[in-house]
């Protein structure tokens, strides 16, 4: 797809026809670039062009390893700024647990893009509460599309384990409709110029990982 598919009035082409709209879901933990991807993904659909773009975010505990979560909504016109439970298309969740917890706000065949890692709370680890080891698992229930990826350890393949966000943008890239340019001009524009380069790498490194996922599933050689 070119980075703009528009018609004659100016009106989205493709996939946003007719009113349609993508509601994407990032979770994770502070710490974890959040809010950085959120950002990464809303300037992306800004940047193709034609596309209304709303985003929320929950920031709370995030600078002391607490529950973030960011809203973002792309379409044709977009009115509520924040998804409605059961309507999450796309669900970026950073850490396992995180992902769990909110599995249910995932509609019926939507899809939940993952990471291996956990991050065990202190309460957790001294054995007040219990942390769900088995999270993916319990995800993978049937109701929604499950998309393990292992950002921790492809982001260091790459160079370093603070680009693994990038890794699963890089996943959920290749289920939205945008050009890849556009994808890494938004890169450009949040992230340190220093980190340009390995960013770019670990956007390109997720969406490797869908492809060979996919191409595992179906039997093919995928490239």
């Amino acid at each position: 797809m070119s980075a703009r598919q528009t018609d004659a009035a100016g009106r989205p082409a493709g996939r946003y026809a007719g009113g349609a709209i993508d509601n994407v879901m990032v979770v994770g933990v502070g710490g974890q670039g959040v809010i950085v991807a959120a950002a990464v993904i809303a300037d992306t659909a800004l940047l193709h062009g034609g596309l209304d773009v709303k985003l929320s975010e929950t920031r709370g505990m995030s600078q002391r390893g607490g529950s973030v979560c960011s809203h973002i909504r792309i379409g044709e016109r977009v009115v509520a700024p924040s998804i409605s439970p059961g309507e999450v298309d796309y669900l970026l969740a950073f850490e396992a647990a995180e992902g769990l917890r909110f599995a249910v706000s995932v509609r019926p065949g939507g899809v939940a893009i993952v990471t291996a890692q956990q991050i065990v709370p202190p309460l957790a680890s001294q054995g007040e509460f219990s942390y769900p080891f088995d999270a993916i698992d319990r995800m993978d229930d049937g109701s929604r599309s499950v998309v393990a990826v292992d950002g921790n350890a492809i982001a260091e393949a790459v160079g370093d384990v603070k680009v693994a966000g990038v890794v699963l943008v890089g996943a959920l890239s290749a289920y939205l409709d945008f050009a890849v340019e556009t994808w890494e001009r938004a890169i450009e524009r949040n992230v340190p110029a220093k980190w340009l380069e390995m960013n770019l790498a670990a956007l390109g490194a997720g969406r490797e990982a869908v492809a060979a996922r996919e191409a595992a599933a179906t039997g093919k050689d995928g490239a």
